[in-house]
């Protein structure tokens, strides 16, 4: 695609190398040299980068017919298939949305408060005191018992054990380095015929299949509160029901997605609070609005992913550049959340930022935005927040290491290179 502006002049090789070793690095040499937008080439994808709030406006804001996200992200579809609010485009992925929005918010996102503290406690009470410790280990217990059980209901997880251990299995090597190699020479199809991956993912899905059998007989469906069963009594608007193939992707899709980026989350967290004891002080004393304002921080420092993406089904003016059909733009949160004219002193954490203010819609954009920001973005924050507090109630955080920990990956989802590791002692 000539016509696509400001073309990064390295050999694609190299710019994947670069990308997968070092994203944050790649992408703020790539903006000195060209500015706010630029392309791109890695992993076997074109990518025009957006580093400009207006620019990032005009996508989020424009048409969802023109701008589809979900044929952007097909990458995705060996893990967590195509029927998904994630990979579906246009009206579908409208419809799916209005339908899986209820849980996350109101009075219903409320209530897994409750199922939060309880998780946190269970693992304070295991985590070992004055010994380096990987905080990302223990957000991701934390993070999929509460995932497990808001998609399940509160008295299920412990008999979906198996379930459990199978699905953490499979994201272990489907996020290691090895697989994520084969993923990058092979593409998705090359995955999904892997037989070491069908060799998890069959009996992940025959489990699953056995659940929506188990969970349709019971007698008491519509009285239920968790995700599986109002998913199981959606109609649409011709009375019809979710086949359970849509079921099985939206499951996974909440399963994975949504418990990798909030352990993400609170492990970059932990990792900044352990080097600010003034900020762990606040927050344990409970300064109202503190918690929420460090975890925009965490956000607005450390994104769970680097970038969003949108292809373009027409062309389409961006940032004034005409760009044609088929190509693909994308937002970048690790540039536009860095930008010293957004943010003073960008790579300073300072929750102060965002107390008493709210972020804003196009210079702050860890979940994405427009009609495809994430429907779990708030879900993540009230749970990152809840284990802070509990967590910082009774402990104090230390950093193994004064320097910070360099940016690694699980996968797509950006994590401390080695793990966020800090030692936690009686507060």
């Amino acid at each position: 695609m000539s016509a696509l502006p400001n073309p990064v002049r390295l050999p694609k090789p190299v710019q994947s190398l670069w990308y997968g070793a070092a994203p944050y690095s790649f992408f703020d040499s790539a903006r000195r040299r060209y500015g706010r937008v630029f392309t791109v080439r890695v992993l076997g994808e074109t990518w025009t980068m957006l580093a400009d709030p207006d620019a990032v406006r005009e996508v989020f804001t424009g048409d969802p017919n023109v701008l589809y996200s979900g044929e952007a992200n097909q990458d995705l579809r060996g893990l967590i298939g195509t029927r998904n609010v994630l990979l579906l485009d246009g009206g579908e992925h409208l419809a799916r949305r209005k339908l899986l929005l209820p849980p996350f918010h109101g009075e219903r996102m409320q209530a897994y408060r409750e199922i939060m503290v309880e998780a946190t406690q269970r693992e304070i009470a295991q985590w070992p005191l004055d010994e380096p410790q990987a905080a990302l280990r223990h957000a991701q217990t934390i993070t999929f018992e509460v995932i497990m059980r808001a998609v399940f209901g509160l008295g299920e997880a412990e008999r979906l054990g198996p379930l459990g251990t199978r699905l953490r299995g499979l994201l272990d090597w489907a996020q290691s380095p090895r697989t994520m190699l084969r993923f990058a020479l092979r593409g998705p199809e090359g995955l999904a015929n892997h037989e070491p991956f069908q060799r998890m993912i069959r009996p992940l899905d025959a489990e699953i299949r056995a659940e929506l059998e188990r969970r349709r007989a019971t007698d008491d469906l519509a009285e239920r509160q968790d995700i599986l069963s109002m998913l199981l009594l959606a109609r649409d608007e011709n009375g019809d029901g979710l086949p359970d193939q849509d079921v099985r992707d939206e499951l996974l899709t909440l399963l994975t997605a949504g418990h990798e980026t909030t352990a993400a989350l609170l492990a970059w967290a932990i990792h900044f609070l352990a080097r600010d004891e003034d900020s762990q002080r606040r927050l344990a004393e409970g300064e109202p609005g503190f918690a929420e304002a460090a975890v925009t921080e965490t956000l607005r420092l450390r994104p769970p992913v680097p970038l969003v993406v949108r292809l373009l089904k027409a062309p389409l003016t961006v940032a004034g550049r005409e760009l044609p059909a088929g190509a693909v733009v994308a937002p970048s949160a690790v540039l536009i959340h860095r930008d010293p004219e957004l943010y003073p002193e960008p790579e300073a954490f300072r929750p102060d930022r965002f107390l008493g203010t709210k972020p804003g819609t196009y210079t702050w954009m860890p979940f994405g935005g427009g009609v495809r920001r994430c429907i779990g973005a708030a879900f993540a924050q009230v749970e990152t927040v809840v284990v802070l507090q509990e967590l910082l109630r009774t402990r104090a955080i230390a950093p193994v290491r004064e320097r910070r920990e360099r940016v690694g990956r699980r996968g797509i989802v950006l994590v401390p290179r080695h793990g966020g590791r800090v030692v936690l002692s009686e507060r």
